[in-house]
């Protein structure tokens, strides 16, 4: 049991990370990067909350269709892109549809996460379970904004692009490790 926390803690920190670290810059990378203003700043925000927040409910059907660990590798894959897209990015156009897919991507993850958390946590100690994977992810996406200073004001936006992508990258690779366990 203690391996199953440790293995969901390790996942939902690394699946924090790999969103919550472009949060705390975003604004700056948005109005340096582009001639963009602070209503495009909240659009672009917007845009990201809105297609996670309409497309999850649809990616929990998916999730209960194609299992958890598959649609979990496929959101990671998508926001290990999206990631990357950012460093390619050359207008305000092309942000918005990579907020977009972000979004989606954060729509796959999230219900696959908690179906794994849930199931790790059959029996008595389901609360307990959720409850340290769910603080796990909190206390990193805290951390996050921490990081994210010290990483953009020493080595510049590029890096934690590929830190964001490298945790994705990370949490899919232990989704197809956990896939191979089951298959």
């Amino acid at each position: 049991m203690r391996r199953q926390m440790l293995f969901m803690a390790t996942l939902s920190s690394l699946s924090s990370l790999g969103v919550s670290l472009i949060g705390p810059i975003y604004p700056i990378f948005v109005l340096n990067r582009f001639s963009a203003s602070i209503i495009d700043v909240g659009a672009l925000l917007t845009i990201f909350g809105l297609s996670s927040a309409l497309f999850k409910a649809v990616a929990g059907i998916v999730v209960d269709v194609y299992g958890k660990e598959r649609i979990l590798l496929v959101g990671a894959g998508l926001g290990a892109a999206c990631s990357l897209a950012y460093i390619f990015v050359s207008d305000l156009t092309q942000l918005y549809l990579v907020e977009f897919l972000s979004g989606i991507s954060c729509a796959l993850q999230d219900p696959a996460r908690l179906a794994i958390v849930a199931e790790i946590g059959e029996g008595r100690r389901k609360g307990l379970v959720i409850g340290i994977s769910e603080s796990a992810y909190d206390v990193a996406s805290s951390l996050a904004a921490l990081i994210a200073v010290a990483i953009v004001s020493n080595f510049g936006f590029e890096l934690i692009f590929f830190i964001c992508s490298g945790c994705q990258v990370v949490t899919g690779l232990m989704i197809f490790k956990l896939l191979r366990r089951t298959i």
